[in-house]
Formats: C-alpha cells, structure tokens, sequence
C-alpha cells in the first residue's frame, strides 16, 4: 500500500496561503531551534520525558521490531491484494465510481493490522500498553507539545522538499505527488475531500502513529538509545515514502523526527497523532482548494 504521507507544496499541494501559514509558523520553527542549538552545545544527552523514564521490559524490543514488520508486511498485502481483485472485478460490493486510493481496501489496510497489532500489545498486559505510548498523561502539555511539533517542523519541511527536489532533478528521477493527493486534485467533490481527509488526518495518522512512534521507536529505544531510536525511525518513515514521493523523503525525515520528540518527550502516542493529524489535513485540504 502507498503510504498515506501527502507530499508537501508539490505539483498542484501548492497555493499560496500554504506559504503563508508556513511564514507564520517560522517564529515557532525559530524558538525550537534555538533551543536545539543550545542543547546541542551543552553536549548533554537527551533529557528524560516530561514526567518519568518509558518503561521498559513489558514488551521485548525483538518482538516490537518482528510485530513492526508484520504489520507493514500486512498493510501491503490487504491494499495489494484488494486491488487485484477490484481490478478482476471480484468485489460486488465496490462502489461505483469510487477512486482507487478511496476504496473499501484502502480502509481496510490502513485499520486491520494496527487493530491487531494493538490487540497483541495489549496481549502482553498494562507494562506493554505504557511502553509503547497508549496513554494521554498531561492532557496539555501533551496537545501542546503535538501542535508545537507540526508548527515547527512545517516551514523546514517546505524548504527541505525544495532541497530535495533539486537533488531529484540532479538524479534524473521524476517527482510524483502522492496518489492521494491526485484523487483529490482529480475527483474535486467534497466527498473525495473528506474522504480522504478520513483516510490521510485521522486512519493515517493512528496507525502511522501507532507503528512507528508506537511499536518500532520504542522497541529500539533499550539498544539504540533515544537519539538513536529517533534517528532509525524517522530515516525508516521516510525511506519508506520513497516509492510514491523520492522528493519528500527529506522534509518527510524531519517531519518524523518532530513527532518523534513529541512521542518520546510526552510517552503518549497522542502528541505525535495531533502532528501527523494537523500535517495530513493541511496537505489535502490545501490540494482541494488548489484544484
């Protein structure tokens, strides 16, 4: 299955009052990296999250990264094997009309293996859940710190995608917006937008959540580290974009590493999903308006 990931400003994602909204985020974006900055100079390792260490040990690391590649194996499958079908014409129930990227399968692939995932997590007791960021905790600082991330990351991710477009170009290789995003630039219904903006802000963003931040940064944290566990993740988000987007691996990269902190700082999945969430919803609806 393409990865629900909306390219950023790309193709037709790019009317002018995105950049607007990016401009007003750069104060934030300068904030954050100041701090970055000086935290850098320090030579301090990273600090602990806002309230205690993650907990450790209720979900072995090697089974975290084998229940990763399983659910990613069978997203893939669902979507891959779905679509073979609709294509053979064996699904009597498929709508009509409906786009590819919008069907019955797409859902499907995107809820079932993270449902199932999340049922093996919660198999392991309590311990498990914690670990992997099924909690909310501080209900504010959590939301807070999931806006700041977006906000921050949005304008570096502009000026990334615009580094790596050029390196695309230099290699010869073509940019493709993500199917999504052209199902939505082709098909301007509002129900296409919301739809969508079901599949990209919120099924995307929960399980995307869920399996990177969720299940695969902390499986890796007790070996890796944090700055490790981060690193490995995000770089595993992003190269796995590079089939539908090569021109978005970089802004995709930091964007990762902006929910990422927001994962690993707060130890609740709901920090990184308000990012993802607030990312993908800006990306659609600015592709709809912009059709």
């Amino acid at each position: 299955m393409p990865p629900t990931e909306p390219s950023i400003a790309s193709g037709p994602a790019a009317p002018l009052w995105l950049f607007v909204v990016a401009a007003a985020c750069v104060p934030v974006t300068g904030l954050v990296l100041v701090r970055i900055s000086r935290w850098w100079e320090s030579g301090a390792s990273l600090p602990l999250p806002m309230d205690e260490a993650w907990a450790g040990g209720a979900l072995a690391p090697a089974v975290g990264v084998a229940l990763f590649f399983v659910m990613m194996v069978a997203m893939l499958a669902i979507a891959q094997g779905y679509a073979a079908g609709r294509r053979a014409g064996l699904w009597p129930w498929e709508p009509l009309g409906v786009p590819e990227m919008l069907s019955p399968g797409m859902f499907l692939a995107q809820a079932l293996p993270p449902l199932v995932g999340l049922a093996v997590v919660l198999g392991f007791g309590r311990g498990a859940a914690a670990t992997v960021g099924i909690r909310v905790g501080n209900v504010r600082m959590t939301v807070l710190a999931g806006v700041v991330a977006f906000t921050a990351a949005l304008p570096v991710c502009i000026v990334a995608l615009k580094v790596n477009a050029v390196l695309v170009a230099l290699l010869g290789e073509v940019p493709r917006e993500h199917p999504l995003l052209v199902t939505v630039h082709e098909t301007p219904a509002a129900w296409v937008m919301a739809a969508a903006l079901v599949q990209a802000a919120v099924l995307a963003a929960l399980a995307e959540e869920f399996i990177y931040r969720g299940v695969l940064m902390t499986s890796l944290l007790p070996h890796a580290g944090a700055a490790g566990a981060l690193a490995i993740t995000s770089a595993v988000f992003a190269l796995v974009h590079l089939p539908t987007e090569p021109q978005a691996v970089l802004p995709l990269f930091i964007l990762a590493l902006a929910m990422g902190w927001a994962a690993y700082w707060t130890r609740s999945l709901l920090a990184p999903v308000i990012a993802h969430a607030l990312f993908n919803g800006l990306m659609v609806v600015s592709t709809f308006a912009a059709r």
